[in-house]
């Protein structure tokens, strides 16, 4: 519903609309239609993110109620492993 808004975007998005942070995706394993596994949809996100993380966890749509200890410790071992800052207990 987007594309004209999205696709001028990108013509002016920074560079090239590469994102050159670090970035997490993490990946619900039983939510087929946005999964990244298995499949090519993840490759436009790994073209654009040339320093992507992917984690995976056993639930689908909603990791946040399904799976919130697993998924806070996903971002943790990101943050970590990252060497960007953790904050909280």
């Amino acid at each position: 519903m987007n594309d004209a808004a999205n696709i001028a975007y990108a013509r002016r998005a920074p560079n090239g609309g590469q994102i050159l942070r670090p970035v997490l995706f993490v990946n619900g394993e039983y939510y087929q239609i946005n999964t990244i596994n298995g499949n090519r949809y993840g490759e436009p996100m790994r073209a654009a993110c040339p320093d992507l993380t992917t984690a995976n966890l056993l639930g689908a749509h909603w990791l946040p109620l399904e799976r919130k200890p697993e998924l806070v410790q996903a971002i943790r071992a990101w943050l970590q492993d990252k060497n960007l800052s953790v904050a909280g207990p």
